[in-house]
């Protein structure tokens, strides 16, 4: 018996270590982009906004959250070689401090942004990673902005820019980056020192991916990460490692900018270009081995928003802002209608309701259900590319120009 509990503990704290009560990645525990906080309100007026903050730069990369501190990037506006770390109050959005590195500049989609990239943290530190003409560049702050460590992993390019996110995984950093150039790689560095423990080489081709990972607990109660690409389609890796569990090759020829999104054992990756979603896969995977569940079709693909399951459903938002709600099990589609403008910031899941937000500056809240129950809609002053953060009964919006504090 005391060994069983013992065991109990050990698979606790590493979930805790893993994940953490707080938002500490992009899209927050386990990148799943769910919330249970009770305290977040539905339905939004300008009386719920607490405060907002006046961003002095530019940047796509979403907020995230430890204690009372928000971390988020941004490059200047007038010079966007110039790019910073800040840290705000979660309390009234003051700021706490800044952190300016230079860096130089490359080609880019029109519609992105150098700051892109969404950092992780945890309690000592802050995590960023930067792309440039060097390559990609990881960088550890401590909580009162001084540089730790920086470290090159390696060359990157890729047409449209970069945007994957950083992601810690028990006591390992894991940075991927599947460019259009050179070679490709997933790396697991420790978060002390950015000493590199493994490194995983990846293929490249004319398709990089722009897809963060997404943490599973597989069915031997393994926690795998989960990443998406054009090159290699599914990959599941273990974070402690660094060994490849399993893959499957999907024959992508779009590319991968939305994330994985998991429902118990079935796994669904969409690849698309240009205005949206052109591929998808989905596969069921049980002891390592990933067998095809379902065809998804053309209809509703997301391209860039990751997508989100919720009791044995996944909801697709595709890139004009329709929904689609089907079964896990076998694809089923309970509703497919448009419930937002058209997207590229990725939906959230907070206590059961599902929160969208649109380029033009859209909220959209409707239930997660098996039948369209919309919610609430609230319209910001300019448009959303972020995904939302949730923290201590605060949900945290960035739009091009401020960063709002919504909270009862």
């Amino acid at each position: 018996m005391n060994f069983k509990l013992f065991a109990v503990f050990l698979v606790l704290s590493f979930v805790n270590y893993s994940f953490g009560k707080e938002w500490t990645q992009f899209r927050g525990p386990g990148t799943s982009g769910h919330s249970s906080d009770k305290a977040i309100p539905s339905t939004i007026t300008k009386n719920e906004i607490k405060w907002t903050f006046d961003l002095p730069g530019t940047g796509h990369s979403s907020p995230v959250i430890w204690d009372q501190t928000v971390f988020l990037t941004l490059s200047s506006k007038d010079s966007p070689g110039t790019r910073y770390v800040m840290a705000l109050s979660l309390v009234d959005g003051s700021i706490k401090w800044q952190n300016k590195q230079e860096h130089q500049v490359y080609r880019q989609h029109r519609f992105n942004d150098f700051s892109s990239s969404t950092p992780c943290c945890d309690e000592k530190r802050v995590y960023v990673t930067w792309t440039s003409p060097k390559g990609v560049e990881a960088i550890a702050l401590n909580h009162q902005g001084k540089e730790l460590w920086k470290i090159k992993l390696g060359n990157f390019y890729a047409k449209h820019g970069s945007s994957a996110s950083p992601v810690l995984a028990g006591n390992t950093l894991v940075v991927g980056s599947h460019g259009e150039e050179g070679k490709s790689y997933i790396v697991g560095l420790n978060p002390e020192n950015g000493v590199e423990r493994w490194r995983i080489n990846r293929e490249s081709n004319d398709k990089g991916a722009y897809s963060t990972p997404v943490f599973r607990t597989a069915d031997d109660g393994t926690q795998e990460l989960i990443f998406s690409s054009t090159a290699h389609g599914i990959t599941a890796i273990d974070p402690s490692s660094g060994k490849i569990r399993w893959e499957h090759d999907a024959g992508f020829s779009q590319r991968c900018v939305g994330g994985p999104i998991i429902s118990g054992d079935t796994i669904f990756v969409s690849a698309g270009s240009g205005s949206g979603g052109k591929e998808s896969a989905v596969v069921r995977v049980k002891s390592k081995k990933p067998t095809v569940a379902w065809e998804a079709g053309l209809k509703g693909l997301p391209y860039v928003p990751t997508g989100i399951s919720h009791n044995g459903m996944i909801f697709l938002l595709n890139d004009g802002g329709v929904m689609t709600c089907r079964s896990a099990n076998d694809g089923k589609i309970h509703w497919q209608e448009r419930v937002v403008g058209a997207p590229y910031s990725s939906p959230i899941i907070i206590n059961d309701k599902i929160y969208c937000c649109s380029k033009e500056g859209e909220l959209t809240v409707i239930k997660a259900s098996d039948k369209l129950e919309p919610v609430s809609s609230y319209k910001f002053d300019d448009g959303i590319y972020a995904s939302p953060a949730v923290e201590k009964g605060n949900l945290l919006i960035r739009t091009f120009s401020k960063l709002y504090c919504i909270s009862k």
